[in-house]
Formats: C-alpha cells, structure tokens, sequence
C-alpha cells in the first residue's frame, strides 16, 4: 500500500515559491520537525548562469530569524534535468553547504536531513529547519524554488501544522 496516497503519510509543504536569487540569499520558511521523523527537502532550480551559488541547511530554536541558525551538515542527491529520469549519487556535505554551479539548469537537489542529528543545546531546542540559497555576486540568473516533504510521527487525514 501506497503510504503517500492523498499526503497522509507525508506532509508536503511549499517552503520557497519561485525566485530569482541574484544578487541576495534566499532562505525558506522555517519548518517544524518536532512531530517528524525525517525531512526531505527539494530545492529545484530553473535557469542558472554565470557564477555559483550554495545551498545550506540551517537549524534554529525559533521559526523566524534569529540569532540561533546553525549551518549543520547534510546529504543530497542531484537530479538529472527534466526530460531525464536520473539521480547522481548520495553525498555528504558539510555545514559549508553544498555548491551549484550552472551545469545544475533544470535540476533539483533532495536534501535529507535527521531531526535526531540535529545540534544539541543544553537549554535550546533546535527543532526549525530552513534552507538557504546564496548567489555568488556575478550569477546573472538564478531561478529556484524549494519543498520540504516531512515524514510525519502520526500518519492521517489531518497532519498536524509544521510551521
């Protein structure tokens, strides 16, 4: 049986909605793990050139900015471009991040990440996740979007909110 029939064993959430990020980093919504086993983020992108950018994930205490967001380290697979059915193989990258460069036009990045490796803090609770893309200052163009897809504690009709 099909556990994502009508999003009942996964909460998709739009967390960027189409932008170009020239020029500026972009960050996503927040979104709360506390009632999540795992986090899938898909960062898609549309038409990139001249330059790099890089993705980082960020974990927080709060789901706004503040000054707790930690870059913590990932894995993440790459996509072939729309048209082909592949994906590249499972790689780890650190809090740096993990860079994009303008051969990844019409590809998309799945990100996972495991609330159980996220930073601990005696007295903090780092359960907010985003995901932040930063153009370097020479990218002409930079056209993304994201979605993070939970795995929800408690499958059902009604999934509780994550942000």
């Amino acid at each position: 049986m099909n556990q994502n029939q009508f999003a009942e064993g996964a909460k998709f959430v739009p967390i960027l909605a189409p932008v170009d990020a020239v020029a500026t980093a972009k960050a996503t919504n927040y979104v709360d793990l506390s009632e999540s086993h795992w986090a899938t983020f898909v960062v898609k992108f549309g038409v990139i050139t001249t330059g790099t950018a890089t993705i980082t994930v960020e974990a927080s205490t709060a789901g706004s900015s503040n000054a707790t967001e930690a870059a913590i380290p990932f894995k993440y697979r790459l996509s072939g471009a729309v048209g082909t059915d592949t994906l590249g193989a499972i790689t780890a990258a650190t809090s740096n991040g993990a860079t994009v460069a303008t051969d990844a036009d019409a590809k998309m990045y799945i990100i996972d990440v495991d609330p159980a490796a996220l930073p601990a803090n005696p007295g903090a609770d780092y359960k907010w996740l985003r995901v932040v893309v930063s153009p370097s200052t020479d990218m002409a163009a930079c056209l993304v979007d994201a979605l993070a897809i939970l795995q929800p504690r408690y499958a059902s009709n009604a999934i509780a909110s994550s942000s």
